[in-house]
């Protein structure tokens, strides 16, 4: 009796145990299949993001000039990074205008947001978070149940796994801060870049400004003294007068021109440079300011040499030369906001702060998404959250250096062609025009003192 009492109940317990083998070996195909589904959602949420390695056009543009003079080409096909950034150059004119301000301005940023070059470069970060969030559903199925694709429900896998989820008030009560701290980092970034705007758009005002007084200040009866004699009678050679200022012009014009290629990475700008260069000023002018080792100081230093050469009164050169002299504020300020980031003490905070949050954020949505299948609304939902919250980090980061995305090279050429036009201006009325360029010893101008004859 003792022998097959203790047989049938060896045989019991095999039974048992092969009975919940079963069991499980019948789970794991069953929950095999649904964290596949789990991870080939993850897969698009962060593929719509790829930047194209292979086969990708690029773009065909001029390394000098990538400006457009209009905002409406976008460079769709352009793999975003460094080398898209100076096809984000971007000039507005009308219709740019009436494009940015249209009322289907939403649906159409809406209907190219996979296109946009902020977004397709988050794919590493994006991905990331899909694939936490598609980690979050496997393992809790394995330690709480899941529900197969015939929507019956089954127990946990491996009883042992504890659930990964985290309450929500944990990234409720770190949220503001968070906020906080990329609001402060857009509006630095930003500063930085209207900073750098407004620099470049003074240098366009004091250019034109220096070549204009040049041109109507332009007096040779002061030639000797430095002041006009009243009475005096002067005649103004034509074709030395158009020198002289097609000089101070093209000084002016090279100046904006160095300081483009000063905040330019050499391997984009220098063969243009050099060929801009050579082409627009003399052999030896242009020489020397290739071969100089600050091209905005030597442009500065030929600017002066161009204006100690025009002969007007002292105290109108002295005006001119002040106005120079902002081209030196221009140039140091530029050289502060290249070479000195936002405190990279700040940003990597920051962005320690923002990977950190958006990292353990799927754990604490997971119990959000209880209604969908087996939580799967988790991964689509916090790729979403991602790509919005660490694309606010990306546009700051590329507003922080703003002259690789400013048309610095299309602004300079917008000097050269405002200088040299003005340098070609003539008075309609030589004898009321040149009186009034000139200056008796004081440095007012005496109407009535002094003819000029225009020869």
């Amino acid at each position: 009796r003792k022998k097959v009492s203790r047989t049938l109940l060896t045989s019991s317990v095999l039974t048992t145990v092969k009975s919940q083998h079963n069991k499980r070996t019948a789970k794991m195909p069953s929950f095999a299949k649904t964290a596949i589904t789990a991870l080939l959602l993850a897969l698009p949420c962060a593929s719509g993001f790829v930047t194209p390695k292979v086969g990708v056009p690029t773009v065909n543009a001029p390394v000098s000039a990538p400006e457009s003079n209009t905002a409406l080409n976008i460079m769709n096909d352009v793999p975003y990074g460094e080398e898209s950034r100076k096809y984000r150059r971007t000039v507005y004119d009308f219709d740019a205008w009436k494009k940015h301000r249209s009322q289907d301005r939403f649906w159409y940023n809406m209907k190219t947001i996979l296109e946009s070059g902020i977004y397709r470069g988050l794919l590493n970060e994006v991905g990331a978070v899909s694939a936490v969030a598609a980690l979050a559903i496997v393992w809790n199925g394995l330690a709480t149940g899941y529900t197969d694709f015939d929507g019956v429900t089954h127990e946990a896998v491996i009883n042992s796994l504890p659930k990964l989820a985290l309450p929500m008030s944990v990234f409720t009560v770190t949220s503001p801060s968070l906020g906080l701290l990329l609001v402060f980092r857009t509006n630095a970034s930003y500063e930085r870049w209207d900073g750098a705007r407004k620099m470049w758009g003074l240098m366009i005002n004091r250019s034109r400004d220096v070549v204009r007084m040049g041109a109507q200040w332009y007096d040779p009866s002061t030639a000797e003294t430095g002041y006009c004699e009243p009475g005096t009678v002067v005649e103004v050679d034509a074709d030395e007068r158009a020198d002289k200022l097609n000089r101070l012009s093209k000084s002016v014009w090279s100046f904006s021109r160095a300081l483009a290629r000063h905040l330019t990475p050499p391997e984009e700008d220098e063969e243009q440079f050099q060929k801009d260069v050579r082409e627009r000023l003399d052999p030896e002018q242009a020489e020397a300011l290739i071969a100089a080792d600050h091209r905005p100081n030597r442009a500065m230093y030929d600017i002066g040499n161009a204006i100690n050469d025009l002969p007007m009164h002292y105290m109108r050169r002295n005006q001119m030369d002040a106005d120079v002299a902002h081209f030196e504020d221009i140039s140091g300020g530029c050289e502060r906001i290249f070479g000195t980031p936002i405190p990279l003490v700040y940003s990597r905070h920051t962005v320690r702060f923002l990977t950190t949050f958006l990292l353990f954020l799927p754990f604490g949505m997971y119990n959000q998404f209880g209604d969908s299948w087996n939580h799967i609304g988790l991964i689509p939902s916090a790729s979403l959250v991602a790509m919005f919250m660490f694309g606010i980090e990306e546009l700051a980061t590329s507003l922080e250096e703003p002259f690789s995305i400013l048309p610095l090279i299309g602004i300079s050429n917008k000097i050269g062609v405002n200088c040299d036009e003005l340098a070609k201006f003539t008075p309609s009325l030589p004898s009321t025009s040149m009186a009034t360029a000139s200056s008796v010893q004081e440095g007012s101008p005496s109407m009535a003192s002094k003819t000029a004859v225009a020869k």
